[in-house]
């Protein structure tokens, strides 16, 4: 059976039409929170380096769940995730949904292209805080990790990289294991340099 180009596009509208519905079964008032401007997103990391200007950022690598690879290497991985979904218009990930508590999180790894700063800014529905651990080259032991409080559903995190060619691995998950955790993407933009 062949479909028409109507029918291919009705086909589409109907997977674009519940770009958040799985989100939704945990987060009933979820919608997509929207990419920060390139002011808004120095913005937020004044106010997290508390400087009294805002920071430079390089430009902006974007990944998704739609979109998980990018042309410099820079890439998501899901581990144990209750879902991923890629829809015309938009992605999503889920942690801990439907009862699907497996130690699941997201992962966001990148090739520092020199030894700088490198700011993280990952787009997130959680009712709490968000885990994260940072993998720096071939240490198996993260530095640093800690938790960390959404802003507008926005995880902000600072990445230190002291060598070039360096390969970093963030890992997010809820702080409660039980937590669901939904995952829209995440923008990587290097830092020039931190303000005082």
């Amino acid at each position: 059976m062949r479909l028409s180009l109507v029918h291919l596009i009705a086909v589409l509208a109907a997977f674009a039409a519940q770009a958040t519905a799985q989100l939704r079964s945990a987060f009933p008032d979820a919608g997509l929170v929207p990419e920060y401007s390139p002011a808004e997103r120095a913005v937020a990391f004044q106010g997290l380096l508390k400087s009294s200007t805002p920071p430079v950022l390089g430009p902006v690598v974007t990944v998704t769940p739609n979109a998980p690879y990018s042309p410099d290497g820079t890439h998501l991985d899901f581990w144990k995730t209750s879902f991923v979904l890629g829809t015309p218009r938009g992605s999503e990930a889920g942690v801990n949904f439907w009862g699907m508590q497996n130690g699941g999180h997201i992962n966001i790894g990148f090739r520092a292209s020199a030894a700088k700063t490198y700011a993280l800014d990952c787009r997130l529905l959680s009712v709490g805080a968000i885990h994260y651990k940072v993998f720096n080259g071939t240490r198996a032991v993260p530095n640093p990790q800690g938790d960390s409080a959404l802003a507008h559903n926005h995880f902000l995190l600072i990445v230190s990289v002291h060598e070039a060619s360096q390969t970093v691995l963030v890992e997010l998950w809820p702080t409660t294991d039980t937590a669901p955790m939904g995952f829209l993407g995440c923008g990587l933009s290097p830092v020039n340099p931190i303000p005082d």
